[in-house]
């Protein structure tokens, strides 16, 4: 039997948080957080980390998840802290990341009565998490946390709300039994109907150009090995989404890179050239297809952790429940051994598929690029990748830097993210910040436009007082460049509301205490990328790069 302890509110969560694991929560505190920051003064397993808007605070929990597969919390008070958490807790709701959202709101007793900074928070959050609760009893508190985390990482990932009223939070006392995670939510890995990977194996064994698209499923399951070792004994070309870009190593024999929204024309060649397309941890949403005008080969195969993502945008012959890793193995086990002819066949189209590859690549990195001015978002793309170690954690932004980060050879899990699913702006500097206090180990990059960084500036501060020393490569055209990207090129050449004025964001960045310096000539590029990488501190590279390379008109 568990001997029972007795806490406030406030003190039963974070004790909550605590045996969770839990070494931050970002946010920004208020008078209804008070109950909870007090527990958290005496609880110096948990981190507070400061940030300067609620929006910042959900991206760098978003950031923390996606580097570490753990729930990141963060933490705000009543009405405006709550609404400024909505665009970071949507971007981790369409990305799959778990997060946990506290929120502390008015005493019980006066909410629906007009009191200051009221807001209905579960209202407000409901369309953008897994499940958000108002918790008004304090004997629930307990239990309320432990659901969180549960269906925060049950199944597909993602947000969770929990709304706080701030009497339960500081004058009362709840009496609970403390749990191991162990006790509440399992991990183990949910295997296919046998069945249905038979299915599946007869199909595959006979593919002659077989190809598997892999997803961010395979992170979250921890399958990389499996997917490649599935890829290894069928031949079949291995493609990413951009969320599961990481999920194969770059420089994979059998890999070719990331198709989603903008593709590469190899990636797109080896897409309509399948046979059978395993699809695995992908759920084919909107951005990976383009919203749903790629074709797919006839034959398709969807393994999802979540049912009613099989079949949901496109028809499949066979469909597998489960888990990325576990199905991949079995259907390792299941398929025959290949035939001479069908291994030659193969193999033959996979070299094929590389020196496609290689010429791709000398047409996208020409050594002109070198000189090229203004300076070109490829060769920023390959300095960058030359400058940073294997390992390190790369962040792209919304817009055309996400776009170019497609460029970058990303060779481990978990070391590259971007706000895919809800392209919100202002997440890659605090999701990088998030992500440096999660492996302080590894160098962490950002690649942000001048439009987004200038929505989170202000975090440069929180990473200098942190000591989470990040990278932030700045892809400075001077406005919102995707955007404008599209008006000239849908609208006739017209723009409008998308030009700023020349900032000197080096200057700023050393107001905030961090080291800073603008490039614009291209020979001087891998020398200040190094100076950067090397620096051990919070440093911002602004790079004044050609406006004139277009996303809007196949880069790629």
């Amino acid at each position: 039997m568990v001997d029972k302890i007795k806490q406030t509110g406030g003190g039963a969560i974070v004790d909550c948080l605590k045996r969770e694991g839990v070494p931050f929560v970002f946010g920004v505190p208020g008078g209804q957080t008070l109950g909870i920051m007090d527990a958290l003064y005496s609880t110096p397993e948990i981190r507070f980390i400061t940030v300067h808007d609620e929006r910042a605070a959900a991206h760098m929990a978003d950031g923390y998840a996606r580097a570490t597969g753990q729930p990141g919390v963060c933490l705000t008070t009543t009405g405006p802290g709550a609404t400024n958490l909505l665009t970071g807790i949507g971007g981790a709701l369409h990305d799959s990341s778990p997060v946990i959202a506290i929120t502390a709101n008015n005493r019980g007793r006066d909410l629906a009565r007009d009191d200051a900074q009221e807001a209905d928070h579960v209202a407000l959050l409901r369309s953008l998490t897994k499940w958000s609760l108002l918790i008004t009893d304090i004997d629930r508190i307990p239990h309320a946390v432990r659901e969180a985390f549960r269906r925060s990482l049950g199944g597909s990932p993602g947000p969770v709300h929990l709304d706080f009223t701030r009497e339960i939070l500081e004058s009362e006392e709840v009496e609970f039994a403390p749990l191991d995670p162990l006790q509440y939510r399992t991990e183990g890995r949910v295997q296919g109907d046998l069945e249905q990977v038979e299915q599946a194996a007869v199909v595959l064994s006979a593919a002659k150009s077989p190809t598997i698209w892999a997803g961010r499923g395979v992170l979250v399951s921890e399958a990389t090995d499996a997917v490649v070792e599935l890829a290894e004994k069928i031949d079949a070309a291995l493609l990413t989404t951009y969320n599961g870009i990481g999920a194969v190593p770059a420089d994979h024999p059998l890999a070719f890179g990331s198709l989603s929204r903008h593709g590469t024309r190899v990636t797109k060649q080896v897409l309509a050239e399948s046979d059978v397309l395993v699809v695995i941890g992908n759920s084919l949403n909107a951005p990976t297809t383009s919203r749903w005008t790629v074709e797919l080969p006839k034959k398709v195969i969807q393994i999802d952790l979540n049912p009613a993502m099989i079949g949901r945008h496109y028809p499949f012959t066979v469909g597998i429940n489960g888990d990325a890793g576990a199905v991949a193995r079995q259907l390792t086990a299941a398929v025959s051994p290949k035939d001479a002819a069908l291994e030659q066949t193969r193999r033959s189209r996979i070299t094929q598929l590389r020196k496609n590859q290689t010429d791709w690549q000398s047409k996208i990195f020409p050594p002109e690029l070198g000189t090229a001015e203004p300076i070109k978002p490829q060769y920023l793309m390959q300095a960058l990748r030359q400058s940073l170690p294997r390992v390190a954690i790369i962040v792209g932004g919304a817009g055309n830097p996400g776009i170019w980060t497609n460029l970058l050879e990303i060779y481990e899990p978990r070391t590259y993210m971007k706000p895919v699913g809800f392209g919100n702006m202002g997440f890659a500097l605090p999701a990088a910040i998030g992500a440096k206090l999660a492996r302080p180990d590894r160098t962490v990059a950002c690649v942000i436009g001048d439009g987004s960084l200038g929505m989170c500036i202000s975090e440069i501060e929180t990473a200098v007082r942190e000591q989470a020393p990040v990278v932030i490569i700045l892809m400075d055209n001077f406005g919102y460049g995707n955007i404008k990207q599209e008006q000239l090129t849908y609208f006739g050449g017209r723009y409008l509301g998308v030009d700023f004025s020349d900032i000197d964001f080096p200057k700023i960045a050393r107001g905030f205490g961090a080291q800073g310096r603008r490039v614009e000539n291209p020979t001087e590029l891998p020398a200040a990328l190094e100076e950067a990488v090397g620096a051990n501190v919070t440093y911002l590279l602004d790079v004044v790069i050609d406006p004139s390379d277009n996303v809007w008109t196949e880069p790629f």
